[in-house]
C-alpha cells in the first residue's frame, strides 16, 4: 500500500508485496546458471567447434543476462522488506525503477533463448546430444519463468481507466465465478452486486491490494487476542430448544448430499457413496448414458442419475422420513430443497442448501436491501438474493404443500437451512407464516444480514437462529464489513513492521496463542435502547427507487449463542460450550480470530450442540 503504478497504470500490488516472487525468482534461477557453470567447466562433454559457438554466441550473453537478473532480484527482495505498508514507504520508492529494468532483462532472456533455440536446431549438428539438450533445458526453463512473469503482470494490471468501473467489477465476477451465462434476466441483481462491491472497496479514502486485507485481518487477530468479549446472558435457553436445534441440525446438513456425505465420512466417502447409489456409479447409470428413467425418481427434480436423491436417503437412515419432494437446481437466486415427513416429530420438514457453489456465493453477496411486504407484519426489509431464493421455492411448493398437508393433516410445518440455507428459511418462513401459523424455522449457521430490525421485533417466537462462538457469517454485514475495512486502514497505519514480517512471524506467532473468551455482564446493561442509527448507505447507490436511508440487515429471530467457556485456539483439539439467548446488537461487528471461520463448519455446530446438551444434562439446566 499504494498500489504500485507501472507504465502510468495502477497495479494490484504494492512495492512490498515482492519479497516472495523475487525469493522464488532467485531460488528458481540459481540452480539453472549452476547448472550452465558446471556444463560449460566440463569441456569434454562436446567439441571444440560446439564450444566456441555455445560461449561466444550463446552461453556467455546468457550467463551475463541470468546474473544481472539475479542482482534485481535480490534488490527488489532487499528493498521490499524495508519501511511499513503505510507510513514509511520512502525507502521502497525504487522498486518501481527496479522492475522497469528486470522486465528489459526478462524481454533480453527471451529474444536471447529463442535465437538459441534456432541456432540449436540449425547448426548444432556437430555437438553431442547432451549439449543440444543442456541448451534446450535451459530455453525451455528460462521462458517459463519469463513469461510467467508477464502473465502476472498482465493478471495484476488494474482496468480502471480502461474501462468502467462497472465492467470491471463484472469482469471480475464473471472470471471468478465463470457465471456469465448464470445470470440471465436477472441484471439489475447483478448491479446490486457491483455497486455493492464498489461501495466496500472502491472508496477513495484508500488504496487497498489484497495483501494489505491480509496484514490487516493478522493485525487485527493481534489486538483482538487482548480484547475482553463480554455477552449479555439475559435469560436461559430451554434444553428442549437446543436439542431441536441438534435434531434439525441433520436435516439442515443432509441438503449438501453427497458433499455433506464427504465431509462427514472423509475416509470411506467413495464406499459409502456407492452403497448410497446402490453401486450403480455415474459412469454406468443408465439413465445418464442411454437417456432413459430407470435411475431417476418421480419425486426428484434436476438429479437425473438419481444419485443425489439416494444420497439424501442414506445420510437421513437414522430419522427415517418419507422424502416427499426434492429440488436440486441451483442457479442464482435459486437454493435447491428437498420436503420429508418425518414420522417420530410429526412435521413436514423443508431443508434448504446453504451455499456450495459459485452461483450460491452471488447469492450470498448480493446483500442489497429488498422490501417485504407482508401480511401479519406488515413492510420490512430483507437480503435481496435470499429473497429472491425464498419467493422461488414459495412458488415451486405452494400447490405441492396444500397436497401435502390434505395427506398429513395433524402434522406440523419446519422450515430449516444451514448458512445461507438458514437466511432464505427464514424469509420463506415469514412468507408462509400467514397460511401455517404453527410453522416454525431453524436456523443453523444463520448470516448476519437478513432481516430489517422491525421485523426481527416481531418474528422472534417462530425463528431460531444459531450461532457458535465466533462465526464469521453471523457477525457479516454491509455495516460490519464497513467497519472492518476501517479497521484494517486504522491498524495499517499504526503499524511499525514491515508487511513479510507481519504476515510470517507474526501471524505464526498469533495462530498458537488462545483467544479470550466470552464473559457474561450484568443483567442491567443497556438493552432498552433498540434503535439503530440510519445514515445514507449502499441502498442509495443500488435501490434508487427504495430509500434514501440506510436500513440495516440484522441477524434474525430468537438468537442462540453457543459459545465456547475455554480459551480456543485454531488448533483446539476440544472445547466446552455453553448457550444463552443473545441479542442481534452482539453480532453486529466481526471479531478477528483464528476460529472465525472454522467456527462455521457444519462440524462446529455438531459438536457444539452435543457439547451443550451433555453438558446441561450433567449439570444443573441451561
Amino acid at each position: 500500500m499504494p498500489a504500485i503504478r507501472l507504465f502510468n497504470r495502477r497495479f494490484n500490488f504494492s512495492s512490498d508485496d515482492l519479497t516472495i516472487p523475487s525469493l522464488v525468482d532467485i531460488t528458481l534461477r540459481f540452480p539453472l546458471i549452476v547448472l550452465l557453470l558446471i556444463f560449460h567447466l566440463k569441456t569434454q562433454f562436446f567439441d571444440w567447434s560446439c564450444l566456441t559457438f555455445f560461449s561466444l554466441v550463446y552461453f556467455y550473453p546468457l550467463l551475463i543476462i541470468y546474473c544481472l537478473i539475479m542482482i534485481i532480484s535480490l534488490s527488489i527482495f532487499i528493498l521490499s522488506l524495508q519501511g511499513t505498508p503505510v507510513n514509511y514507504t520512502y525507502p521502497r520508492r525504487h522498486v518501481p525503477l527496479l522492475i522497469y529494468i528486470r522486465l528489459v532483462l526478462v524481454l533480453m532472456d527471451i529474444v536471447m533463448n529463442m535465437f538459441g533455440l534456432i541456432m540449436s536446431i540449425r547448426e548444432f549438428h556437430g555437438c553431442d546430444n547432451l549439449s543440444r539438450g543442456i541448451i534446450i533445458l535451459s530455453i525451455g526453463y528460462s521462458c517459463i519463468l519469463s513469461i510467467s512473469l508477464l502473465i502476472m503482470l498482465v493478471f495484476l494490471l488494474d482496468l480502471t481507466g480502461m474501462v468502467s468501473a462497472e465492467k470491471k467489477w463484472e469482469m471480475r465476477i464473471k472470471f471468478l465465478f465463470c457465471c456469465g451465462r448464470g445470470y440471465g434476466g436477472q441484471s439489475s441483481n447483478i448491479e446490486n452486486i457491483i455497486k455493492t462491491l464498489q461501495y466496500l472497496f472502491d472508496d477513495e479514502r484508500f488504496d487497498l491490494v489484497a495483501s494489505d486485507f491480509a496484514a490487516g485481518l493478522v493485525l487485527l487477530q493481534q489486538e483482538d487476542l487482548y480484547e475482553e468479549r463480554s455477552i449479555d446472558i439475559y435469560e436461559s435457553v430451554p434444553l428442549q430448544l437446543i436439542k431441536d436445534g441438534l435434531y434439525y441440525n441433520s436435516y439442515a446438513q443432509s441438503a449438501f448430499g453427497w458433499f455433506s456425505l464427504a465431509y462427514q465420512y472423509r475416509m470411506t466417502f467413495l464406499p459409502r457413496i456407492c452403497f448410497a447409489m446402490r453401486f450403480r456409479t455415474i459412469g454406468f447409470c443408465c439413465s445418464c448414458c442411454c437417456g432413459l428413467a430407470c435411475c431417476q425418481n418421480e419425486d426428484s427434480y434436476y438429479d437425473p442419475c438419481g444419485g443425489q436423491y439416494r444420497t439424501l436417503q442414506y445420510l437421513l437412515r437414522k430419522q427415517k422420513p418419507i422424502i416427499l419432494y426434492a429440488n436440486f437446481f441451483g442457479a442464482f437466486g435459486r437454493a435447491p430443497f428437498y420436503i420429508a415427513a418425518d414420522k417420530e416429530k410429526k412435521t413436514i420438514i423443508i431443508s434448504i442448501r446453504g451455499t456450495l457453489s459459485a452461483t450460491d456465493v452471488l447469492t450470498d453477496i448480493n446483500a442489497a436491501e429488498d422490501i417485504l411486504e407482508t401480511e401479519l407484519f406488515g413492510s420490512g426489509y430483507c437480503h435481496s438474493g435470499m429473497h429472491s431464493a425464498a419467493k422461488y421455492i414459495r412458488d415451486e411448493i405452494c400447490q405441492r404443500l396444500i397436497d401435502i398437508f390434505v395427506k398429513y393433516p395433524d402434522y406440523s410445518l419446519i422450515l430449516c437451512g444451514y448458512s445461507l440455507g438458514a437466511g432464505v428459511a427464514c424469509i420463506l418462513s415469514i412468507l408462509l407464516k400467514s397460511s401455517y401459523p404453527h410453522l416454525k424455522c431453524y436456523g443453523i449457521a444463520m448470516p448476519g444480514s437478513v432481516l430489517s430490525e422491525n421485523l426481527i421485533l416481531s418474528t422472534r417466537d417462530f425463528i431460531y437462529s444459531y450461532v457458535v462462538d465466533v462465526d464469521m457469517i453471523a457477525r457479516a454485514s454491509l455495516r460490519s464489513l464497513e467497519q472492518l475495512r476501517d479497521r484494517i486502514l486504522i491498524a495499517l497505519n499504526k503499524c511499525d513492521r514491515n508487511k513479510f514480517r507481519v504476515l510470517t512471524t507474526t501471524f505464526v506467532g498469533t495462530l498458537t496463542k488462545r483467544r479470550q473468551v466470552f464473559h457474561s455482564i450484568s443483567n442491567d446493561s443497556d438493552r432498552t435502547n433498540l434503535s439503530l442509527n440510519t445514515n445514507s448507505t449502499i441502498s442509495q447507490l443500488v435501490s434508487t427507487d427504495q430509500s434514501v436511508e440506510r436500513v440495516d440487515l440484522l441477524l434474525p429471530g430468537t438468537i442462540i449463542h453457543l459459545y465456547s467457556t475455554d480459551r480456543v485456539g485454531l488448533f483446539t483439539r476440544k472445547a466446552s460450550y455453553r448457550a444463552c439467548l443473545s441479542h442481534y446488537n452482539n453480532f453486529n461487528h466481526l471479531i478477528v480470530h483464528p476460529r472465525m471461520w472454522f467456527d462455521h463448519f457444519p462440524a462446529s455446530y455438531s459438536t457444539a450442540f452435543a457439547d451443550v446438551i451433555e453438558n446441561s444434562e450433567n449439570s444443573s439446566p441451561i
